[in-house]
């Protein structure tokens, strides 16, 4: 359909029945900005309001649809020819519609992954590598303290397992992925700074008393950095745990 020549003949026909467009707009209820941007082109009159229009403008919604005043015998084809053109654009509409919702179904699955990855980006822990320069060990007394010392904040937590001669303390560090990656503490530039004396860096520390934290603490201790899992410490065998210590960094012993 040739929206732009539907606009002209409404506006002509309105004129012919001496009808301004505010005129015409009171009658159906309507803006006069409506009759103006049919008029103009712009737009279409809804179909719920096509009957009533044509009434008051004196023709056929086939003529109205057509664009122009037709002749009897010009009935029959035009008919056909409307019916064809709302047809087409029904499915033109319908592929709009849906390539619409595709787009807005694609956008919100889009987010909806952003805001599931940074989620698991803020939460999700990776282990930290042993390295001597950041993470130490000493046993003063009965007190055993273990710390990081870098850029990163570094949550350190650790596992105990008594054999029959000694206290076995096995340290884990961790860091979340986000500061991971916003830190730089494994890199020479990291340590360079840590060196110069800079104070913005963090500091996280674990203190165990062998006394009070430890159950039947034997006298000699020893304290190891892991990557190991605590869960398949707990339940390592007498030779997996041989194994895991031979996986393991010995930071202090007494």
């Amino acid at each position: 359909m040739n929206q732009e020549k539907i606009g002209k003949f409404i506006a002509e026909c309105r004129k012919e029945k001496n009808l301004t467009q505010a005129q015409l707009a009171e009658k159906l209820n309507l803006s006069y900005k409506t009759i103006s941007k049919w008029e103009t082109g712009r737009g279409m009159p809804d179909s719920s309001i096509m009957l009533e229009l044509c009434n008051y403008l004196g023709i056929s919604v086939n003529e109205l649809l057509s664009g122009e005043h037709l002749e009897e015998e010009q009935y029959h084809e035009k008919a056909n020819e409307n019916i064809i053109s709302i047809a087409k654009e029904s499915d033109k509409n319908k592929k709009i519609k849906n390539r619409t919702i595709v787009v807005t179904v694609s956008v919100i699955l889009c987010l909806l992954l952003v805001f599931i990855i940074n989620i698991a980006y803020q939460n999700i822990e990776i282990n930290v590598e042993y390295d001597d320069r950041l993470i130490e060990c000493k046993i003063e007394d009965d007190n055993i303290i273990c710390s990081f010392n870098g850029l990163s904040i570094v949550t350190l937590s650790s596992q105990v397992v008594n054999t029959d001669d000694a206290t076995l303390i096995f340290i884990n560090g961790k860091i979340s992925l986000q500061n991971k990656t916003r830190s730089h503490f494994e890199t020479w530039d990291s340590m360079a700074q840590l060196n110069n004396g800079d104070n913005y860096h963090f500091n996280s520390e674990i203190m165990i008393n062998a006394n009070a934290d430890i159950a039947d603490c034997k006298d000699k201790i020893k304290v190891y950095y892991t990557d190991v899992s605590f869960d398949k410490i707990r339940k390592a065998s007498e030779k997996e745990l041989k194994e895991i210590i031979e996986q393991s960094n010995l930071m202090a012993e007494r």
